[in-house]
């Protein structure tokens, strides 16, 4: 799979099979977070990452749009002890593709009960805690949940302005 090919397919999924992941794949992923860039390469980032069924349903309840981690095969807690979130976002995106490559669907999760999840995980106060990541195997035959906007993506003349708005 190219480049190209992963960004044009890539997908959230938020519905995954029983499938465990193999450990191969999740270095696989977990190492791409770890390569991504990071502003003046400061690398100001952890990773928990979780395979306990008990615990990525806990987590799961630690936000509005955090239930796909409860059937994840893999959860990652994202945690940066700057606020804001750029360096995570180049972490996220890295482990995405990289497990979109190898037929691995994810999904973020916005935690919007830190300090529940916090207390699940143990994570230490001098880390902020605001985002998960689900992965797992597709569902073959995924539900749709209500209210998302159908699949595809605004031409890029729309969304894309040159020298000036």
């Amino acid at each position: 799979m190219t480049v190209e090919e992963a960004i044009r397919t890539f997908r959230a999924v938020r519905q995954f099979t029983d499938q465990p992941l193999r450990d191969e794949d999740i270095q696989t992923i977990l190492n791409a977070g770890r390569r991504a860039q990071s502003s003046k390469n400061t690398q100001a980032w952890q990773f928990v990452a979780m395979r306990n069924r008990e615990t990525l349903q806990q987590l799961a309840t630690c936000g509005a749009y955090a239930g796909h981690l409860a059937g994840a095969a893999l959860g990652v807690a994202l945690l940066s002890p700057v606020e804001g979130g750029y360096d995570l976002g180049q972490a996220t995106a890295y482990m995405q593709l990289q497990a979109w490559e190898l037929g691995i669907g994810s999904c973020i999760a916005s935690i919007y009960e830190p300090e529940k999840a916090r207390a699940i995980l143990g994570v230490p106060d001098d880390q902020n805690f605001r985002y998960a990541l689900s992965f797992g195997y597709p569902a073959p035959n995924p539900t749709r949940p209500s209210g998302l906007k159908k699949g595809g993506r605004l031409p890029l003349d729309e969304v894309v302005r040159w020298e000036q708005w």
